[in-house]
């Protein structure tokens, strides 16, 4: 988890740093995954726990 937040982080710093020309494809599909991620039906916790990568309660 700790590395997909760098990579996360790491990524947006870039978008940040250049005009959207530079990452327009890239925009598009950051946008799009956050889209999916609001319609996105489980919790964070729902999920990990579906995936078995979190203790259930």
């Amino acid at each position: 988890m700790a590395e997909r937040l760098a990579f996360i982080r790491l990524y947006v710093k870039r978008l940040k740093e250049n005009p959207d020309a530079v990452f327009k494809q890239q925009v598009k599909l950051v946008n799009s995954f956050l889209k999916s991620a609001r319609d996105f039906p489980l919790t964070k916790e729902e999920y990990l726990r579906l995936k078995g990568e979190l203790e259930k309660n």
